[in-house]
C-alpha cells in the first residue's frame, strides 16, 4: 500500500512538472537562498562533503577545503518540502533525501531534486551513533553528556544527529545552533556557523565586504545581526538578547560610519561599536529622541539622521544633540526612507519626496510630471547618474544630469512597505507576487515579475540590495542572491 501511494504521489509530481508555464521555469544559477541554518534534521559525510539537511535547506562543507560551499536551496525539484533524512555515498556522486511526500535524488548537472519510487543502495563508511558522552565545547556552554547544552545565558539546546566518518571526525547536527564537528577520542568540539541569525530579512545593509543583515524577531531562537561575506561565504554575528544592553528587538533599519553601526528599533537606536562588536550606547527618548520607533537611518557628514514614525530627527554625533528637522512638514509623518545624495539628504515620507540641505536648511518637495508619487513615497534610491522613488502607484526615475523624468506605473495592494534596488538602465522593486524587474530602454520601460517558480524564497520581499549582476532580495524566508542578468533566461 505504502508503495502504490508513493507511485501515485510520484506521478502528480511529474504531471505538475509538466504543466509548469514557461515564464515559471526554475533556471539553474538563477537563485540561492541564505537562511537560518540551525535547526539540523541529519547529518551524512562522503569522501568529500558533509551534508547537513536542515530547516533552512541542505547546506554543505567541504571537508577538503575546510569550508563551506554554497547551499542547495537553489535547486529545482523540492521547492516546498522540507529534507528530514538525508544520504550520499562515498564517492559523492549520489546524493538522496527523504521528505513527507517522499524520496528524491539529486542530479548534479541539472541541480535539481528527481523524485524516485524508492530510496536505491548507497554504499557508505559513515555511520550514526549514539551522542556521545563526553565533549568539550569550545565556545560558552557546558555539556551535559545526555546530548543536552547549557550555555552561559541559561539557553538550552541538544544534538539531533552525529555521524562517524570513519577518518577521525564526528560530524554532528545540533537543534538550535547548527552544525558542529568532533573529535571521536578528545570530544574537543567547535560550531561550524553558517547562515543567518534570523530567517526574516527587513534590513540590509552594503558594509566593505560584508552585507549584514537583520529582520522581525518572530519566535527566532537567536536574534540580533548577521554578517554575511558573500566572496568568502562566511558569516559572523552581533548576537541580541544576550545582554540588557542589546535586548532581543525587530531591527527597522541600519546605517554605518567608519566607527559604529546604527541599528533602528521600535525602541531608539542602538550604536554598535566595530571594535569589539558591542553596543555603546542606545539614543532613545531617555535621551532626547522625541520618538523611539525608527523607521530609516542615514549618516551625512557628522550627523545620523533620523526618520521615525512621528518625523525627522538629526542627531549630531560629536555633541549628541538631538533636534527636529522641519517639524512643520513631517510633524506626525512617519519618514520612511533617508538617501544622501552629495551633500543633500533625500527624504521619503507619507507627505512625498523631499530634498534637504543642512547648509541652507532649504526643503524642496519633488512631484513627478506623471503624478505617480501623489501619496506616500516608500523608498529612494540612487544610481550613478539617477534617482529612484516608488510608491503605491509604481516607480519613477529622475535623470539627475537631465532632470528628465519617467514613469512605469505598477500598483501594489500592500501598502506597509515597497524597496526598490536599481542601476541607470534597471530597477527592481517589489510586486504583489515578489518582485518586479524593470528594463528601461529608449521605448519606453517594460517589466518582467518574478516570483517562488523563478526560485525566490517568498513572495514577500522585504529589502533590495543591488550588487552587479545579482539582486540580493530579503524576505520572511530568508536572504536570496538572484541572479537578474541571467544570460540563459529570455524576458
Amino acid at each position: 500500500m505504502k508503495r502504490a501511494e508513493r507511485t501515485i504521489m510520484l506521478l502528480v509530481m511529474l504531471t505538475a512538472a509538466f504543466i509548469q508555464p514557461v515564464l515559471a521555469e526554475r533556471l539553474k544559477d538563477q537563485a540561492v537562498t541564505y537562511a537560518n541554518f540551525d535547526f539540523v534534521y541529519s547529518v551524512t559525510a562522503s569522501m568529500d562533503h558533509v551534508y547537513f539537511a536542515t530547516n533552512g535547506g541542505i547546506i554543505r562543507y567541504s571537508q577538503i577545503d575546510q569550508k563551506w560551499d554554497e547551499p542547495l536551496t537553489g535547486a529545482r525539484g523540492m521547492e516546498n518540502e522540507t529534507a528530514t533524512e538525508i544520504w550520499v555515498n562515498t564517492f559523492d556522486d549520489k546524493l538522496c533525501i527523504s521528505t513527507d511526500i517522499g524520496y528524491y535524488e539529486y542530479d548534479q548537472l541539472f541541480d535539481s531534486w528527481l523524485p524516485i519510487f524508492e530510496l536505491p543502495t548507497i554504499r557508505n563508511d559513515n555511520h550514526h551513533i549514539d551522542v556521545p558522552d563526553h565533549l568539550i565545547p569550545d565556545f560558552n556552554a557546558n555539556y551535559m553528556g545526555d546530548g543536552r547544552f547549557i550555555d552561559i545565558h541559561g539557553r538550552s539546546w541538544s544534538i539531533s544527529d552525529v555521524v562517524d566518518d570513519g577518518f577521525g571526525t564526528l560530524w554532528i547536527g545540533t537543534w538550535g545552533f547548527g552544525p558542529a564537528t568532533a573529535h571521536p577520542t578528545s570530544g574537543n568540539m567547535k560550531l561550524l556557523p553558517y547562515g543567518l541569525l534570523q530567517k526574516r530579512v527587513n534590513a540590509i545593509l552594503p558594509d566593505d565586504t560584508v552585507i549584514w543583515v537583520s529582520g522581525a524577531v518572530f519566535g527566532d531562537f537567536r536574534t540580533g545581526l548577521t554578517a554575511f561575506n558573500p566572496e568568502q561565504n562566511s558569516f559572523f554575528y552581533v548576537e541580541s538578547g544576550l545582554f540588557g544592553s542589546f535586548p532581543a528587538e525587530d531591527v527597522n533599519c541600519l546605517a554605518a560610519d567608519e566607527e559604529n553601526l546604527f541599528v533602528g528599533t521600535p525602541h531608539g537606536i542602538y550604536l554598535i561599536e566595530r571594535e569589539g562588536w558591542t553596543v555603546d550606547r542606545q539614543i532613545s527618548h531617555r535621551r532626547g529622541l522625541p520618538d523611539d520607533n525608527v523607521l530609516s537611518l542615514a549618516v551625512l557628514g557628522s550627523g545620523l539622521y533620523v526618520g521615525t514614525a512621528t518625523g525627522l530627527i538629526l542627531i549630531d554625533l560629536v555633541t549628541d544633540s538631538v533636534g527636529h528637522i522641519r517639524p512643520g512638514t513631517f510633524l506626525d509623518h512617519p519618514v520612511l526612507d533617508l538617501e544622501p545624495v552629495d551633500s543633500s539628504l533625500w527624504i521619503a515620507s507619507v507627505a512625498g519626496a523631499f530634498r534637504y540641505s543642512p547648509a541652507t536648511d532649504r526643503l524642496q518637495r519633488y512631484q513627478d510630471p506623471e503624478l505617480v508619487l501623489f501619496s506616500t513615497v516608500y523608498d529612494i534610491e540612487k544610481s550613478e547618474n539617477c534617482l529612484w522613488f516608488t510608491s503605491d502607484a509604481g516607480v519613477v526615475r529622475l535623470n539627475t544630469k537631465t532632470a528628465a523624468s519617467s514613469a512605469y506605473r505598477d500598483r501594489r495592494s500592500c501598502t506597509d512597505s515597497r524597496p526598490l534596488v536599481a542601476n541607470d538602465s534597471v530597477s527592481a522593486v517589489a510586486s504583489d507576487l515578489g518582485m518586479r524587474l524593470i528594463f528601461w530602454d529608449a521605448d519606453g520601460p517594460f517589466s518582467r515579475e518574478f516570483t517562488t517558480d523563478d526560485g525566490l524564497a517568498s513572495d514577500n520581499v522585504l529589502a533590495l540590495l543591488m550588487d552587479g549582476d545579482y539582486v540580493w532580495i530579503g524576505t520572511d524566508r530568508g536572504l536570496t542572491r538572484f541572479l537578474w542578468n541571467n544570460p540563459d533566461r529570455v524576458d
